[in-house]
């Protein structure tokens, strides 16, 4: 081949090679131009129309379930329907004195209460309170019971009892008064009283003479009974004389009068004379009990160590 055909040969391969380019190129942008661009953050127009100022709500009946303390007047059962209330709002307030007789309340009440026709919302606690009247006096005259108060229809009469009329007058039936019998105060228990001769009481033992924290003289009751010593006297053989509290001393009842000083119970097993120092330590001493009217009931002497004549 020679030198001119060849170079004839590029020529014509480029110019080939450049029109297909061209082609390619023209039909992406003929398929580019027939997809449409997706419009992004579109704003969002909402065509509200003008309200009719003539335009009524629909009335929407709202179900309400009755409370079983006061109950809510129910609205008539449409046919094939389920009973509904409407709810109460304000209803004001009315005196019954304002009131108009009603004639059939009248006709069908000899006492002539005055009477209460229900509405929507009613109920009978509040009808109560309006009239000021009781509610259990309210259910009475009704013949209702409490668990009647749930079901108060819209248009129900209720007969007021106010100032208790309607009410039936009950006449309380007389209750005997039991007749009380006095009962005899009681008899007091007397302690049998022993003659003079039969007072007997002893002086057993001196104990720890000379230890004022310990010394002391024990007595005992051997009489058949109860002795009341309260004002005998106990004394030594120095003048030092002690004088018994009122105190009774059962039958072989023990005590021991302390020289030093304490505290004696109510019925106590010990006395206490209240001497600084102790009394009995000298060898010579004698121990002497006297009753009320100065008799010597007993003697005791430290020496001999025994309750002598």
């Amino acid at each position: 081949m020679s030198r001119r055909a060849l170079f004839g040969y590029l020529i014509l391969n480029v110019l080939v090679t450049f029109i297909v380019m061209v082609g390619v190129l023209l039909l992406n942008e003929a398929r580019l131009g027939a997809t449409p661009t997706p419009v992004r953050n579109l704003l969002t127009v909402i065509i509200t129309a003008t309200p009719d100022p003539n335009y009524t709500p629909p009335v929407v009946y709202i179900v309400v379930t009755a409370t079983p303390v006061s109950g809510i007047a129910l609205q008539p059962t449409p046919p094939g329907g389920t009973p509904q209330a409407v709810p109460r709002g304000d209803v004001p307030t009315l005196d019954p004195a304002l009131l108009p007789p009603n004639p059939e309340a009248a006709a069908g009440n000899p006492n002539a209460c005055p009477t209460y026709t229900l509405v929507a919302g009613d109920t009978a606690i509040a009808i109560a309170q309006r009239y000021g009247v009781p509610l259990a006096d309210l259910i009475r005259v009704n013949n209702l019971r409490e668990a009647d108060l749930t079901r108060l229809q819209i248009g129900q009469v209720l007969v007021i009892p106010i100032g208790g009329c309607g009410l039936a007058t009950e006449t309380p039936t007389p209750t005997a008064t039991p007749s009380l019998t006095p009962s005899p105060p009681p008899t007091a228990t007397l302690i049998p009283t022993l003659s003079a001769e039969q007072l007997k009481i002893e002086i057993t033992r001196i104990i720890s003479p000379g230890d004022i924290t310990q010394e002391g003289i024990e007595i005992r009751n051997i009489s058949g009974g109860v002795i009341e010593i309260g004002g005998w006297t106990l004394s030594d053989a120095k003048g030092n004389v002690y004088t018994f509290p009122n105190y009774q001393m059962f039958e072989g009842r023990r005590v021991v009068v302390y020289t030093r000083g304490g505290a004696s119970t109510s019925t106590p097993l010990a006395l206490f004379w209240g001497l600084p120092s102790a009394i009995w330590g000298d060898p010579d001493q004698v121990a002497v009990i006297r009753d009320a009217e100065g008799n010597i009931q007993a003697r005791y002497s430290r020496r001999q160590g025994a309750s002598v004549p």
